[in-house]
């Protein structure tokens, strides 16, 4: 299994550029129905909150991976009911450590196999300005406002998140956004990124014209 995709019972949750997994908390959840992971989340909230923080992280980068189709694993746990309460309070916890700033581009090309599907994404994320969550915020607040890009703001928890460009339906097509995250996530690019960048930016240039 390739460092940017794990699945957990089956289901593939991150994969999107990569997360340095805990080895402890993927395991936690590796085995059996995705609809039993919450209940062996609240045996060992320790660990549950090292994945829902790997959640939160693969999520921030890429807002379609989400483990219970349009729901995430953190939303399925209640802060005011009992049994769940420890789970969200190790998440929060997580969220306390370093955060970063995330330049993070993909391009979406048609599928060799079949033109009219969707291929796999090439992408690059980059691990910039490593702070408190609040600082990286305020960094990207701060170069969002100058150059005129609305801000996602994730009040709850923290995340800052600025769409630079988003995805068009004709492919190839790009998206480019930058967000704040916890800093776990290791700057990586595909061979040859920058180069189909290039190309596929001129494309939907020509495109529009």
């Amino acid at each position: 299994m390739s460092a940017s995709r794990e699945s957990f019972g089956g289901c593939v949750l991150f994969d999107d550029p990569p997360v340095a997994f805990d080895r402890e908390a993927v395991g936690a959840l590796s085995m059996g129905a995705m609809d039993a992971h919450p209940d062996r989340m609240r045996t060992h909230p320790d660990i549950a909150g090292r994945v829902l923080r790997l959640e939160y992280t693969s999520i921030s980068l890429n807002p379609q991976a989400r483990l219970f189709g349009w729901r995430s694993l953190l939303e399925q746990f209640d802060p005011g009911r009992a049994a769940d309460r420890p789970v969200p309070a190790s998440f929060e916890e997580e969220l306390t450590y370093p955060w970063a700033l995330y330049p993070v581009r993909r391009i979406l090309s048609a599928s060799k196999a079949d033109p009219t599907r969707r291929g796999r994404p090439m992408r690059s994320v980059e691990r910039v300005h490593v702070s408190r969550a609040s600082a990286a915020g305020r960094r990207l607040r701060t170069i969002s406002e100058r150059h005129g890009y609305p801000v996602e703001v994730d009040e709850r928890y923290g995340r800052v998140r600025t769409w630079m460009r988003r995805k068009e339906s004709q492919l190839p097509t790009l998206d480019e956004l930058m967000v704040t995250a916890p800093h776990h996530v290791q700057s990586k690019q595909v061979p040859r990124f920058e180069r189909e960048w290039r190309a596929a930016s001129w494309r939907g240039v020509r495109r529009r014209d």
